[in-house]
């Protein structure tokens, strides 16, 4: 599984000679001192951690009331809505890119949408259509982790905070809050590794908004550079200490 990231920090370590960076030639640091030596690489990454931010920051707000309810109350509908919660994950991505690009394209052209904004209430595509893709997709991630925050020891402790007389305010900022904490972070750093490095779903709906895998996929049809190399193995490496702060926090008791 890791060969291919092991290659990739070999090869940005590397100096071929020539506008392909495939072949060992010489041992060179100069990408590592100039990663953003290539036109557009700056633009790029900026505007994909942008967008991972900001979708992070919506997949957890809209996730987690929408988890703790799952994993809280009894209503009509719960297993459907509980069941519909996997259906992104299990949905290809290249369906789900198609439809968010029809429905930002008809937003355009359809009725009151179009009335909205001057050219459609999510046309044309850019950043704004990135974060609700990445966000749409993330948002799983987000109520899965916090519902599994809910279980029957908080819901004790809620009850005895009841019988002593705590207000509602009051319990949820001293246990259900420190309960779901570590689920909220650890969804939100799964969404934010997520969003990094997605291609299918941008490629979809950034437009013409220069998103680094797609700045990389078009430029790879023209020249590697030793740079492209080295700012994978820095993604990589935020991407894998997100995911290990999510694992950790994850597995936090949130109540002691």
């Amino acid at each position: 599984m890791f060969a291919p990231v092991l290659v990739m920090i070999r090869y940005s370590l590397n100096d071929s000679g020539t506008r392909f960076n495939y072949v060992l030639h010489r041992f060179s640091v100069d990408a590592w001192m100039h990663p953003l030596d290539v036109p557009q690489l700056g633009l790029a990454i900026r505007n994909s951690l942008t967008v991972a931010v900001i979708a992070s920051l919506l997949a957890v707000l809209l996730g987690t009331p929408f988890g703790y309810a799952l994993g809280r109350y009894r209503f009509r509908g719960k297993s459907m809505a509980s069941s519909l919660t996997f259906l992104p994950l299990a949905t290809p991505e290249i369906v789900m890119g198609a439809g968010l690009l029809t429905v930002s394209v008809a937003s355009a052209s359809t009725a009151p949408f179009k009335t909205l904004l001057p050219e459609g209430l999510l046309y044309p595509l850019g950043m704004v259509t990135v974060v609700i893709a990445h966000a749409t997709l993330g948002l799983s991630f987000v109520i899965i982790n916090v519902r599994a925050r809910v279980d029957r020891e908080t819901l004790v402790l809620e009850e005895a905070a009841k019988d002593l007389g705590a207000i509602a305010p009051t319990v949820f900022r001293t246990i259900w809050l420190p309960a779901l904490w570590p689920g909220v972070v650890s969804g939100g750093l799964l969404v934010f590794a997520i969003s990094l490095d997605d291609f299918v779903l941008t490629n979809f709906t950034a437009g013409s908004t220069v998103m680094f895998p797609t700045w990389a996929y078009g430029l790879l049809r023209r020249e590697l550079p030793p740079q492209v190399d080295v700012v994978g193995v820095m993604m990589f490496a935020v991407s894998l200490v997100a995911v290990i702060a999510a694992g950790a926090l994850g597995r936090r008791r949130g109540v002691r």
